[in-house]
């Protein structure tokens, strides 16, 4: 029998001095690692002792080098387990990070809803024709050039009609009232 094996043996019965001397071992890396909470290091020196009892028991110490080297290496395991772990477990307050969006604050959420409530007035403002088209714009995604085939006008005239619906809600939102349809210019007879 090897000395690694009869160091295993003499912890497995409990023998003080080589619990001990593998404590003390395990002790010295968690110390290593400089965790700042003193009952860290205690639970993380509980925790390698009962993985070495768990790893012995299970038969998986192959004795390639010796107990107290493979009770340092299981300590050294185990606490940068607990650092990966901790590093994953980073909590944030998202209430509490600051934002510049409108909506965090309960003036821009008002001010949000309340440009919301005017625009969809302007928008039921609008003549019939004129929010099918923008539904076909916006809504259904067709490009100019189809929404002149579906409805049976040239390209240009689509594009005309968009121009027009855009000024006309653009004064809407200046004067703060629903867009009235817009008439086109009297002819001045000479």
């Amino acid at each position: 029998m090897t000395q690694a094996k009869r160091d295993v043996a003499a912890f497995l019965r409990g023998d003080r001095v080589q619990v001990g001397q593998i404590r003390t071992a395990i002790e010295s890396v968690v110390r290593s690692f400089q965790f700042t909470d003193g009952d860290l290091d205690r639970d993380l020196v509980q925790e390698v002792l009962g993985r070495l009892l768990q790893n012995l028991t299970a038969d998986r110490f192959r004795g390639d080098s010796s107990f107290k080297t493979y009770a340092q290496r299981v300590a050294r395991y185990a606490c940068l387990e607990h650092l990966r772990r901790r590093r994953h477990e980073v909590s944030v307050d998202f209430e509490a990070l600051p934002s510049r969006a409108r909506w965090s604050e309960p003036e821009g959420a008002l001010l949000s809803m309340e440009e919301h409530r005017r625009n969809l007035e302007i928008f039921t403002g609008l003549p019939g024709e004129s929010r099918e088209l923008l539904r076909l714009i916006f809504i259904d995604e067709l490009s100019y050039a189809e929404i002149a085939r579906k409805l049976g006008i040239s390209e240009g005239a689509v594009k005309s009609r968009v121009h027009k619906i855009r000024l006309s809600c653009r004064e809407a939102v200046g004067a703060g009232r629903s867009p009235a349809p817009r008439r086109a210019p009297e002819r001045v007879e000479e």
